[in-house]
């Protein structure tokens, strides 16, 4: 990996083709997309991290070129695999500038989740709330497969009902967790190349206000109730912000049970638990959500050295 990322910082041509490839290859092998786009999407933020704003912008515009034309020979449709890339590339490209200029981890996810959140806010704005859109769309998807399979139609079209309000926000989300995965790939692997272990120190420190914390309560909160449209809205938003306070929640489980000097094998088992049962993952959120008033990491460093 650290020759992967000298590779990558060594210049801009090396950093287009490592981005450029790892993006069309993802469309060639399925098994491997999430990790090759990942990976490719991670090269631009080291990049811009370790070359700047300008440098780095450059980077993603010569890699959205390549990646169009790579894809149009060999898989089709290079102009909207060239788009799309360009969602998820210009949210890291911006956080990494921010958290070159900031050296605030905490800094570059808040703006990752408030341009989620603008573009939720965007698609409301422009198109009024988009459930009964994705309502629509998702019934003739079912039809589509109810056509070809004997399934159970009922059932599929309460499904339908019951996810049709959470789709922009869960693509908000999705969206917001995969920048945010690459951005701290990118910073990773600069710290593999800069200084060893400095992404672990600004992980473990990586916290948010008591501000910030109340204003995600209240989100989520307002999401409960029956305001119309504003509820639907804040439904989008919470999902957005449960990945960010996700983020930091880890970051308390990780400081605290390094200062208990706890085994790792407790962090596997909180990672296979969160992702086999929802309860944890939202436990985890929570405690993000309480770090402000909880502070866990101060209380297990004083236990620590005490």
């Amino acid at each position: 990996m650290r020759a992967l990322a000298g590779l990558i910082v060594a210049g801009p041509l090396q950093a287009v083709l490592v981005i450029a490839l790892c993006t069309v290859l993802s469309f060639l092998a399925p098994p491997l997309t999430s990790i090759l786009s990942y990976g490719g999407t991670a090269a631009l933020a080291l990049f811009s991290l370790s070359r700047g704003a300008r440098a780095g912008a450059l980077v993603m515009l010569g890699a959205a070129l390549l990646t169009g034309l790579l894809a149009s020979l060999l898989v089709q449709h290079g102009l909207a695999v060239a788009m799309t890339s360009l969602l998820l590339w210009v949210p890291v490209w911006l956080a990494a500038v921010v958290l070159r200029e900031t050296r605030s981890l905490a800094m570059a996810m808040l703006v990752l989740s408030g341009l989620a959140m603008a573009g939720v806010l965007l698609v409301f704005i422009l198109f009024g709330d988009p459930g009964p859109w994705w309502l629509a769309h998702l019934q003739e998807m079912l039809d589509s497969v109810a056509a070809q399979q004997d399934v159970d139609r009922a059932a599929l079209e309460e499904f339908a009902q019951q996810v049709a309000p959470f789709m922009t926000g869960a693509l908000a989300a999705g969206l917001s967790f995969a920048a945010l995965a690459c951005l701290v790939l990118g910073r990773w692997w600069q710290s593999l190349l800069v200084k060893p272990g400095a992404l672990r120190a600004e992980f473990y420190a990586m916290r948010l206000n008591r501000v910030l914390s109340l204003l995600g309560l209240g989100i989520i909160a307002l999401a409960a109730l029956d305001f119309g449209v504003l509820s639907s809205l804040a439904l989008q938003w919470a999902l957005v912000v449960t990945v960010l306070f996700l983020f930091v929640g880890l970051a308390v489980v990780h400081a605290t049970l390094a200062n208990l000097k706890a085994a790792r094998g407790w962090l596997i088992v909180i990672y296979i638990l969160m992702s086999l049962l929802p309860q944890v993952l939202l436990m985890v959120v929570a405690v993000g959500m309480l770090d402000p008033w909880l502070d866990l990491r101060r209380r297990t460093a004083k236990a620590e050295t005490n």
